[in-house]
């Protein structure tokens, strides 16, 4: 008996039963997800339909009825089938390769190429499947048949082939991977992604750059990552003749070693280069780990230099071609302005008198500091005080290993006095917070002035006797012989210290 149309029972039993076992392969599929985190894409719905309408076809209708279209449906169906099960199959088998690995984290498990290999292989081997055994066509032979128009894709997609192995030789050598920073081509970039076409880069300027694979393998690659992330970056610059190397390089060294993000070990390195035309060239050799900071950190480096070379009397000298007479206006009176009113209310320094005060001011230097400077560290010899003209401070003590932050100071408050008056090492470290601009007062120019005024030291051998007795806690109802016994002492360090 032959039929053109199924009857409404079979139509109902066949949909019925198509639904019935897509339901239960997407049941199937969601507990996958809930146990092993497995997340098939919609193609695994069409697999699904597919494959419950080819089961309900193959068992629901009656053996005994014979529809005419029903064989070259199931045909087409079987087709669909095995080239639609090649993706959940792939999912099923990435998972086996890189068992324990979340979804989330397969990209970094094995690259995105590698999985992509892997679906293209199993689907070209459904599709040859699907035409071998499905539809009775010889592959052999229809390629062999073909030849012509196989010449011509492979010369369409030899630029396609080529990029996917040279990705899968970049995967198995693992020259770099997401996260890396590298240089290629002259240009700075972290690699984002490792396709099976391409590598995708992101340069220091946030530009998204999509090279091929294989013109990345054209070309020579740094990876700054490889062997650790810790490397070295360079800044040049010039100083005049007049300075001598050795001081040149010790200056420089301390200003690098400030710039934050620059290693502690191994210190920074200066070097002499070479002797130019117009002056020395030094090169600043720093290591760090994080090369996305590496343009902010040479350009620190290069203002601490800045700095640093100013307060040294240091020059950088201008081509020789060119005749330079600078005319700098002179800013220097308000710092030493206000250093003077500061110096006039200091319990130290009160009794001095103001034109004396202010001679000791204008003799004094202007210094800057850049941001995060050292100014004086913690347990260095020191023989000058620094009042504070511009900008803030931070004072740090270390103890046990550990840094503390003590105290902020700002515009208007000194520091260093015992250092000065006593030559007492530093007792804490002073940090630059942004730019700061002090008045540096040396035992030179304080010797100058109590050399022509000797009877000054009297006073502060008073003065600090004072301070050192309530530094020690004692009452002021101490018996008079020990705090003359202080004052004297006091008095001797003076004037051993200034040489009088």
């Amino acid at each position: 008996m032959t039929s053109t149309l199924p009857s409404a029972t079979d139509l109902i039993l066949v949909l019925g039963g198509a639904l019935t076992i897509y339901f239960l392969l997407i049941l199937l599929a969601q507990g996958l997800r809930r146990w092993r985190d497995m997340r098939f894409r919609w193609v695994y719905h069409l697999f699904a339909a597919s494959a419950g309408l080819l089961i309900s076809l193959q068992w629901l209708l009656t053996d005994g009825v014979d529809f005419t279209w029903r064989d070259p449906l199931i045909r087409h169906l079987t087709a669909a089938v095995t080239i639609l099960a090649a993706f959940p199959l792939t999912t099923l088998l990435v998972r086996v390769i890189w068992g324990g690995k979340h979804q989330a984290d397969l990209k970094s498990a094995g690259p995105q190429i590698l999985i992509d290999t892997i679906r293209i292989l199993i689907l070209l081997l459904a599709v040859v499947l699907a035409l071998q055994f499905v539809y009775d066509l010889e592959v052999p032979g229809l390629l062999a048949g073909s030849g012509i128009m196989a010449i011509i894709l492979g010369l369409a997609m030899q630029d396609l082939l080529g990029n996917l192995i040279a990705g899968v030789s970049l995967h198995f050598e693992k020259t770099y991977k997401p996260g890396d920073w590298l240089l290629v081509n002259n240009t700075h970039a972290k690699v984002i992604e490792i396709s099976w076409r391409s590598t995708l880069l992101l340069t220091n300027d946030d530009v998204l750059i999509d090279v091929p694979n294989t013109e990345i393998t054209k070309h020579s690659v740094t990876n700054f990552q490889l062997p650790t992330p810790r490397h070295a970056v360079k800044a040049n610059l010039s100083l005049h003749y007049d300075i001598p190397p050795l001081r040149a390089k010790a200056i420089l060294k301390q200003a690098a070693l400030c710039v934050p993000g620059v290693c502690p070990e191994p210190a920074p390195v200066v070097l002499l280069k070479d002797f130019l035309d117009s002056g020395v060239s030094y090169e600043i050799k720093v290591w760090i780990e994080d090369h996305g900071q590496m343009n902010r950190i040479l350009s620190d480096v290069r203002t601490n230099a800045w700095y640093a070379s100013r307060r040294e009397g240091f020059v950088m000298p201008y081509p020789q071609l060119v005749l330079h007479r600078p005319h700098s206006r002179d800013t220097s009176g308000h710092a030493r302005e206000l250093a003077a009113r500061v110096l006039r209310g200091h319990e130290l320094l009160e009794f001095i008198p103001g034109e004396q005060l202010d001679h000791l001011v204008r003799e004094s230097a202007v210094q800057m500091f850049a941001n995060a400077e050292h100014i004086v560290r913690q347990g260095e010899a020191g023989a000058s005080m620094f009042l504070l003209v511009k900008g803030e401070v931070e004072v740090l003590i270390d103890r046990d290993g550990h840094r503390t932050c003590v105290a902020r100071l700002g515009s208007g408050d000194c520091f260093g006095e015992m250092s000065l008056l006593t030559g007492a090492p530093r007792t804490a470290t002073v940090v630059a917070v942004g730019e700061v601009e002090a008045v540096e007062i040396d035992k030179t120019v304080f010797g100058a002035l109590v050399s022509d005024n000797p009877e000054m030291l009297t006073n502060l051998s008073e003065l600090l006797a004072k301070r050192q007795l309530a530094n020690e806690q004692l009452t002021s109802e101490a018996p008079a012989q020990q705090v003359e016994a202080v004052r004297r002492g006091v008095l001797g360090k003076l004037r051993e210290f200034f040489s009088l």
